[in-house]
């Protein structure tokens, strides 16, 4: 029988301040998962392993479009979604 899916046992939504949202959900295997309202985004930055000193990871995500290594104006793309 397949696996069944883990449920996360912490999640929590910010809203930021040009009203996305953004879900963190952390689940008991230690895995950690991310979601984001807006545009489509691409990986910008992954520092997986870490600092060792500090015990980190880290992940950026930035607004880009499909084949772009990230959107070129996002103000000017807010401006379209918003039709101003």
């Amino acid at each position: 029988m397949a696996d069944q899916p883990l449920k996360a046992h912490f999640a929590e939504t910010v809203t930021l301040p040009d009203g996305r949202n953004v879900r963190v959900m952390a689940y008991p295997d230690g895995s950690i998962r991310f979601r984001v309202d807006g545009l489509p985004y691409v990986l910008t930055e992954a520092y997986l392993t870490g600092d060792a000193t500090k015990d980190r990871a880290i992940l950026k995500i930035s607004p880009g479009k499909q084949g772009s290594s990230a959107a070129y104006n996002y103000v000017e793309e807010l401006e379209k979604r918003n039709g101003q």
